[in-house]
């Protein structure tokens, strides 16, 4: 069965961490017998030491693959381990074979080779390459890429030139030489790039990680120092002549660095590094004005603790003076924008007065870049996501905050960290400040979105209804308005010519006439609702209900049922609100009903509408008339249907289908 890949990775580790340990337990049994004490024998013992060291990549590394088997900073630190203890094993061993009087051990010219160049990747890759992938294992940008590129080059030609030069071979067997004789030019040639590519490599990974760190948040900010703190530490140490103090530092790097990437939290990381900056340049200060001042004052009060006591003084007002703006200094530089929430709070609004295509994702960016999440999103109330910020991690320690304005749901704030660690404290808080804003902005949205759709709506209609009032003009009143010209003309001629004839001519007149009346009645009653214009087909019901009373006190209740309903067509929209009024304004005038009930039924392919009363039934004079062949005209132009009938528990029932692609 073969092991998952993440799994064979922590075993691949927890591996590799025991062949360094049983590396370095053949060093002993290679240096037994006294090879140290051989004349040719300059070989170092190391000891408890580095054995500690060795341990401390080691266990490290391993450790950091198991809990993150797929970042490289955890195979960086343990391939270091293993290549010193390759060097120490090689180093010993080599010390014996080349010294023992019988020659009985084999290999001991290439273990020699081996070690004199093994070292040197040891630590040049955890100072050169590590940082650049330091804290997720990749390189932050393009920029850092080509550092890694060009760093891994220098690494690969200064270990070349080592290992073909006789450089190093003799370290520990005095008089050891390799078999062949490099040119000279060759240490030129390659050694001299190499030279460049590591000196040019480490400047930019001091001024690069330290500008970082200035420019990242919380928490790989905090991350961030923290390795330059040990990078330091290591620095400040390495002019130590016993390199006890350098050795004390790199075997605390891998230490180092996986607090700094699983739990720098844990350990006030934060409160150690502002201390650490803040106190430490007020120590130097007070012992510069105190030692300056001391000495020059003793010029002029050489006995007394007059001396000493003012410059004391002194140096009392100048660390107040100073320490309270190095304080916020500080603050600023280990937690970012977190030292001054009210700053990020008025970033977050001023973006605000900015105009944006989508005003709920230039707020959600703004919010995750105040906080320091690595991922944010806003769900709407069925949980589809409207706007995200970064990508979704695995994180069980995502924040949740409800999106609500004056009561309504608006949806969730879902907040994650970054690299999938939990928020900070004060990320929290702010979140939760920020969240009632980021609200406002949604709602704000909801309803810009709903006022330019009503917008469409009611400027689609208008455009319909003044095509079709422009049509019915030019084609039904304007020759009828024409033919009363005529027939007036006409008839003023035949009083002229032919009296007798006038008569006719006025009837015909006449009955122009009144066909352009009828015309104009049939055009007012073609008109568009002004109640559809303000509001949507259940709003405009509504609206008309109340007009005619209904749902007042010593009338009939009036009830609406109605399905979510959008995109109606204006005919059908227009069709289905005349039906309805039509018919709530016959239960008013004729069924002497006590309850009135209008559903709303929305299909995939039609609208369904139903009136239902508890009135007289239909006897009561609704059967027939005017009214009742408007709604069934109205319906069978948009090819619907509609019946009358009774309904089930007395009263009358209106259905009309109406399809929503007309004919």
């Amino acid at each position: 069965m073969a092991l998952h890949p993440d799994r064979g990775r922590k075993v691949a580790g927890w591996m590799l961490a025991a062949l360094v340990v049983l590396l370095y337990a053949t060093v002993p049994l290679s240096l037994s017998g006294d090879v140290i004490s051989r004349p040719s024998v300059t070989l170092s013992p190391g000891g408890v030491s580095v054995g500690l060291i060795l341990g401390a990549f080691a266990l490290s590394g391993a450790f950091l693959t198991h809990a993150r088997p797929r970042n490289a900073i955890g195979w960086i630190i343990i391939g270091s381990g293993l290549l010193q203890a390759v060097n120490r094993a090689a180093d010993a061993y080599s010390a014996r074979a080349l010294t023992d009087p019988d020659g009985s051990l084999p290999w001991g010219l290439p273990a020699a080779w081996l070690a004199s160049w093994s070292w040197m990747p040891s630590l040049l890759v955890p100072v050169l390459i590590l940082p650049a992938l330091y804290p997720t294992g990749r390189a932050p940008s393009p920029y850092w890429r080509w550092h890694v590129r060009l760093a891994s080059a220098g690494i690969a030609l200064t270990l070349l030139v080592t290992s073909v030069l006789q450089g190093g071979v003799d370290d520990s067997v005095a008089g050891t030489s390799l078999p062949w004789t490099t040119p000279d030019w060759v240490s030129w040639v390659l050694g001299v790039p190499a030279a460049v590519l590591v000196g040019a490599c480490a400047l930019n990974v001091v001024v690069g990680t330290v500008v970082r760190a200035a420019r990242s948040s919380s928490p790989e900010r905090q991350q961030l120092l923290w390795l330059i703190g040990v990078v330091a530490l290591m620095v400040a140490t390495f002019v130590d002549p016993f390199h006890v103090m350098f050795g004390f530092a790199y075997g605390l790097l891998p230490v180092a660095v996986v607090v700094g990437v699983l739990r720098y939290r844990l350990l006030g990381i934060q409160v150690a590094l502002r201390r650490t900056l803040l106190y430490v340049p007020l120590t130097i200060l007070v012992a510069l004005v105190v030692g300056g001042m001391t000495t020059g004052l003793s010029e002029l009060v050489p006995e007394g603790p007059v001396p000493l006591l003012l410059s004391s003084a002194v140096a009392a007002v100048v660390v107040i003076f100073v320490a309270q703006r190095l304080r916020v200094r500080v603050d600023r530089f280990v937690l970012g924008p977190e030292s001054d929430p009210l700053a990020l709070v008025d970033r977050v609004a001023a973006g605000l007065e900015i105009e944006h295509a989508d005003p709920v994702a230039s707020m959600l960016e703004a919010v995750a870049s105040a906080v320091g999440a690595g991922y944010a999103a806003v769900l709407a109330p069925h949980g589809a996501v409207t706007a995200a910020v970064g990508h979704p991690a695995d994180d069980p320690a995502q924040v949740r905050l409800p999106l609500r304005h004056s009561g309504v749901d608006l949806g969730e704030l879902v907040v994650g960290g970054p690299a999938g660690t939990p928020l900070p404290e004060g990320g929290l808080r702010l979140t939760a400040a920020l969240a009632p804003h980021l609200a406002v902005v949604v709602e704000a949205t909801r309803l810009a979105v709903e006022l330019d759709r009503e917008r469409e709506r009611v400027t689609t209609a208008t455009l319909t209804e003044r095509d079709r009032l422009r049509r019915d003009l030019h084609d039904g009143l304007g020759p009828s308005l024409s033919g009363i010209a005529l027939g007036l003309e006409a008839t003023a001629l035949a009083n002229e010519t032919n009296p007798g004839a006038v008569p006719a001519l006025l009837a015909r007149t006449r009955q122009e006439a009144d066909s352009a009346v009828a015309e104009i009645r049939r055009v007012l009653d073609g008109l568009r609702p002004a109640a559809l214009d303000l509001s949507d087909l259940p709003g405009a019901v509504r609206s008309t209900a109340t007009m005619l009373g209904l749902g007042r006190t010593g009338s009939a209740a009036f009830e609406l049922v109605t399905d979510p309903i959008s995109g109606l067509s204006p005919r059908v929209e227009e069709a289905a609100y005349r039906i309805v009024a039509e018919s709530l304004t016959n239960v008013v005038r004729h069924a002497g009903a006590t309850r009135c009930i209008v559903r709303l039924v929305h299909s995939d392919n039609s609208l369904q509408v139903l009136v239902t009363d508890d009135g007289r039934g239909p006897g009561a004079g609704r059967a027939s008339g005017h009214g009742v062949e408007s709604m069934r005209r109205r319906a069978v132009d948009i090819g619907g249907t509609l019946a009358i009938g009774a309904a089930a528990a007395g009263g009358t029932t209106v259905s009309a289908v109406l399809p929503l692609e007309g004919p």
